[in-house]
This record gives structure tokens, C-alpha cells and sequence, in this order.
């Protein structure tokens, strides 16, 4: 049994290596997808004010239970909200990730620059303000997860 050991290692750091070449599980991971479209000149994120952290949000801005609302955001910036929630393993159910693909695969929404925000764990307020969600703590973190996902029957259906 420990003759196999080397060529399992081998399969695995090869598997490794084609999951993380052919991207995520939602076919392109945002930040990464972001900044190699970017980089060719057809994705530019808008520079803007730094986005509202959990200690600079004005009144308003957060809920009673300390996180802001996920009303305003678009399906964009929600789908690259369900990467970043699965990413860093917020949320254990699969709706995050089937909402996240599903939306992945709309017409535009990987080029928008709302999607590389969101996979940054930036929710968009509004269409000029942004919250960073990584400012909260983890169980925060998880609770704006939840309810983006459960945003996503209400979101505009592709056209």
C-alpha cells in the first residue's frame, strides 16, 4: 500500500492543478477572473469611494442585527457574492452555490464589474455605494450569505 502512496499524492496535486486552471466551481473565480479581463482591457471596475466598513456605515445602512440589506443589490454583484460565501465556506447548504452558478451563467453578469466586486465580499448598496461584508464578523458574514441567496428567486430573470 505505500508503493501507491506517491502516485495518489501525484493524482491529487494534479487534480488540484486542473480544478484551480479551469476555475472555480461557478466557472470563473471573480476576484482572479477580475483581474485577467482587466488586465485585456474588457472588464474595468470604476474607481469610487471606499466602500462602508462595519465601523463607518452611517445610520441606516445596517439592520437591527448588525448587517447591511441586501435589497438594492443586483444579480451581478449577488453572484459574485455566492462565490466569495462558498469560497470561504460561509454557508454549508447548496443553495449558495447552485444560485451562484445559475447566475455565472446569465449573459453578462461575469463581465460586470458588480460580479468582481461581490466576489471581493463587497455588496452594493446602491449603484454608488458598496459595503465591505468582510469588515463583519463570520456569523454576520454567513447571515448577509443566507439572505442574498434567499434574494435570488426575486432576481430579474435574464433577458
Amino acid at each position: 500500500m505505500l508503493r501507491f502512496r506517491p502516485a495518489f499524492l501525484g493524482l491529487a496535486g494534479g487534480l488540484t492543478l486542473s480544478l484551480a486552471l479551469s476555475g472555480s466551481l461557478f466557472g470563473a473565480q471573480p476576484q482572479a477572473y477580475a483581474a485577467d479581463v482587466a488586465s485585456a482591457g474588457v472588464l474595468m471596475v470604476p474607481p469610487g469611494p471606499a466602500p462602508m466598513t462595519a465601523a463607518t456605515a452611517t445610520p441606516g445602512v445596517l439592520d437591527y442585527d448588525g448587517i447591511p440589506t441586501v435589497e438594492h443589490a443586483s444579480a451581478e454583484n449577488i453572484g459574485g457574492l455566492m462565490y466569495y460565501c462558498y469560497a470561504h465556506k460561509l454557508v454549508t447548504d447548496t443553495t449558495v452555490r447552485s444560485l451562484g452558478r445559475k447566475l455565472a451563467k446569465r449573459e453578462g453578469i461575469r463581465t460586470n464589474p458588480a460580479y468582481a466586486w461581490g466576489g471581493q465580499g463587497r455588496l452594493m448598496l446602491s449603484p454608488t455605494v458598496m459595503f465591505d461584508i468582510t469588515t463583519l464578523n463570520r456569523d454576520q458574514q454567513a447571515a448577509v450569505c443566507s439572505r442574498s441567496a434567499l434574494r435570488g428567486p426575486s432576481l430579474p430573470a435574464q433577458n
